[in-house]
């Protein structure tokens, strides 16, 4: 620790640590979370892997040259001696924000501008693999009784990789429990509509405040998995005959598509599945998605100013 009490930026702007935030082994890609500060100002640092250092940073100055840029939580500045990014301090996140009692539209706001990032990163072929409430970053104020959202910015890019149109993410059960999408689930074939699936659960929680995908150890039967009891919520509550199809046929074959099938004919009569008009704005099915361009030109986002 002594040793990043102060650290000085490829900016020459000098940080001084306050307290780690967050501590991970070190064999982990991502490393530690710290609040530092510089002068009156607050940062984040965050370490990763020295290999890691290079690919990242290309990331970053990659995605600045995408309009849409100022949605996504890109380093200030960088500690190569380190493998270091200093990062603007927010406030807060999606995650905590959506308890205030505020108005749709400033709700309406912080999604549109967290998806604008995700059409940032995939515009540049960027899957971000791990979309969730508290990866959603917001700083605003209140004046005169009502808040006013400054700026919003999709965070966490460290989770992040480059995959080509031809090519997929498998073989890890990426992302957040709660968050991710079925495909991410099963180890399966992770691209672009992975993030959109888990943008849509964002925005179901930011609009009844509550996780549907959280599963209290009260509500697991014996020897039931968590994972199990959210892939049924899935299914019961956003799968049609036809996406359901399709799920089965993006996964292939294997344990999976055989888990996936036996929760599904669970579901009956006594038991039957319960959907949402919510759910009308996923699909099980990878390929029938909507792309993030796509989500942004809905009527929905139409009056957010």
């Amino acid at each position: 620790m002594s040793a990043l009490v102060r650290a000085v930026g490829q900016s020459g702007r000098r940080y001084v640590v306050e307290r780690i935030l967050q501590e991970k082994p070190m064999f982990l890609e991502l490393g530690c979370v710290y609040l530092a500060t510089s002068g009156n100002q607050k940062y984040i640092l965050k370490s990763v892997q020295p290999k890691s250092f290079r690919y990242f940073r290309n990331m970053f100055d990659d995605i600045r040259n995408s309009p849409y840029s100022p949605y996504v939580r890109i380093a200030d500045d960088s500690i190569p001696n380190k493998s270091m990014f200093a990062y603007k301090f927010f406030k807060g996140h999606l995650l905590g924000f959506v308890q205030k009692d505020v108005p749709l539209s400033v709700t309406k706001r912080i999604l549109r501008d967290a998806l604008r990032g995700i059409a940032a990163m995939h515009d540049k072929g960027i899957v971000h693999t791990d979309i969730k409430a508290n990866n959603i970053m917001a700083e605003w104020n209140e004046k005169d009784g009502e808040v006013v959202v400054e700026q919003v910015q999709l965070a966490d890019i460290e989770a992040a990789a480059y995959v080509p149109d031809n090519s997929v993410l498998r073989g890890e059960q990426l992302g957040n429990i709660m968050w991710r999408s079925p495909e991410a689930h099963a180890s399966g074939e992770v691209h672009k509509p992975s993030d959109i699936f888990s943008f849509r659960i964002v925005c179901i929680y930011a609009l009844i405040k509550r996780v549907i995908f959280a599963v209290g150890d009260e509500e697991l039967h014996a020897g039931e998995e968590k994972s199990a009891n959210v892939l049924e919520r899935q299914i019961s509550y956003f799968s049609d005959p036809e996406g359901f199809a399709g799920l089965l046929q993006h996964l292939g074959e294997g344990l999976w598509v055989q888990i996936f099938t036996v929760i599904a004919d669970g579901f009956n009569e006594e038991y039957p599945r319960m959907p949402d008009v919510i759910g009308r704005m996923m699909n099980m099915d990878p390929k029938r998605r909507l792309t993030a361009h796509e989500a942004l030109a809905h009527p929905w986002f139409a009056d957010v100013a």
